[in-house]
């Protein structure tokens, strides 16, 4: 299947870049267990670039891999669990908050419904087949941390006696609500639908492809009927909040979330290892986040400076001053054949002139080595673009320059940077 001209990555879907292959590792809800970071600490190790990349859905990349060692990298993948079907390889976002089961505003802890909807999925043929980049969410809470909008989405409200999940297609609420024990039901069926829907009309199976059609929304939530009932509740607007960072409270006050800035979404296999060393230690779990980090959950509020000492040792900071937050590049010059800057050299060369510094509320900067602009976040703060005679500089969607050197454009961000800090200091 191909996507946007190239196919998209799987374990076993080899992606042939620059480096090496490339392989994605599906991670639902990026629920991801001590053991099997651990493996792919050591895979990146020994057969990759030494990296291991989290994606904007929550799942894991490995790159600069050999052809000779792609076999072995699949079996060890197999074998930690994160490989459980193998025909469903690239059936895999499945999106949550990374606090979900955490976070005191919650209405329901839609992990153990992450869970089943991932058991069933694997477990029938049908979805065989669905575009790589088809997603599903279940919000069991008010927080969103991801900008995409998901194919099916289910977002829990309260609506006094219990808890109910609003149900929208493809970023359109439907102005129906589902229990939490229908909610699998639910999304497993819509999907059927928009599988059959789309081969109809010849449409990619997408969510946004298949409510656009007229009609269809109404003939789905006709066939859903007996699941639905109409929501009380208007659809608010949607939000995103912005990443998570530093030591955070959970329900339980003896308990607290550790979540660190991870430098451009890219762990080392130190970094891995250790947060796959302490979760256990500390009977904590482990998380994969949408701003491409991680979350190291439930840990002992008597350890967290500990902990937070042992990261920032090793180079993953909780104080939001190293410079990197909100700062994403792709692959660039050394990944991409498309790319003509090396884009991640030049992220972390503006990191080190925002070094010492907060980050402005909602501050991102995307730094793309082409005008493809892969894995673009929408909205950023500033943009820039590589060009043949150099960068294209966007801010907040408006183009101030265009062919400037890489020296213009990091230090025009850094002074964009210094002048939003100076206006929240005037307030």
């Amino acid at each position: 299947m191909r996507v946007g001209g190239q196919f998209c990555p799987g374990v076993l879907h080899a992606v042939q870049a620059k480096d090496g292959l490339l392989i994605r590792i599906r991670v639902p809800g990026g629920l991801i267990e001590a053991n099997q970071l651990r493996t792919i600490a050591d895979l990146s190790r020994s057969f990759a670039d030494g990296t291991i990349e989290i994606t904007s859905r929550a799942n894991l990349q490995l790159r600069a891999i050999r052809n000779q060692d792609i076999s072995h990298i699949i079996e060890s993948i197999s074998s930690a669990g994160l490989l459980p079907s193998p025909q469903h390889d690239r059936v895999r976002n499945i999106v949550t908050s990374p606090i979900a089961g955490l976070d005191s505003e919650e209405f329901i802890d839609p992990r153990p419904l992450i869970h089943e909807l991932d058991r069933r999925l694997q477990a029938d043929t049908v979805f065989v087949n669905l575009h790589p980049k088809f997603s599903f969410a279940i919000h069991g809470g008010p927080k969103r941390f991801g900008h995409d909008t998901a194919d099916v989405s289910l977002d829990a409200v309260n609506l006094g006696a219990a808890p109910y999940l609003r149900f929208s297609l493809g970023g359109v609420s439907s102005g129906f609500v589902v229990k939490p024990g229908d909610a699998v039901d639910c999304v497993l069926a819509t999907t059927r639908m928009c599988i059959e829907l789309a081969k109809e009309s010849s449409l990619p199976v997408r969510g946004k492809a298949v409510v656009a059609i007229p009609g269809e929304m109404e003939r789905i939530l006709d066939a859903l009927s007996h699941m639905l009932q109409p929501s009380p509740l208007s659809m608010p607007a949607s939000t995103v909040n912005e990443a998570l960072l530093g030591i955070c409270p959970t329900p339980q006050a003896s308990r607290v979330s550790i979540i660190p800035s991870v430098p451009l979404g890219r762990l080392t296999p130190a970094h891995a290892n250790y947060l796959a060393d302490a979760s256990p230690e500390w009977e904590g779990d482990l998380r994969l986040a949408p701003w491409r980090g991680v979350v190291l959950g439930s840990i002992p509020k008597s350890a967290a400076d500990n902990i937070v000492g042992q990261l920032r040792a090793i180079g993953l900071s909780c104080e939001g001053r190293d410079g990197f937050q909100g700062i994403a590049a792709c692959a660039g010059i050394t990944g991409c054949d498309a790319s003509l800057a090396d884009v991640r050299g030049d992220a972390a060369s503006l990191a080190q002139r925002l070094l010492g510094h907060d980050a402005p509320s909602g501050w991102t900067v995307n730094l793309s080595g082409c005008d493809k602009q892969c894995a673009r976040r929408h909205g950023a703060t500033a943009e820039l673009v590589a060009g043949p005679l150099g960068y294209t500089l966007n801010v907040k969607g408006r183009r101030v320059a265009s062919d400037c050197s890489r020296e213009f454009a990091l230090d025009a961000v850094a002074a964009l940077h210094e002048n939003l800090l100076s206006e929240v200091a005037a307030r």
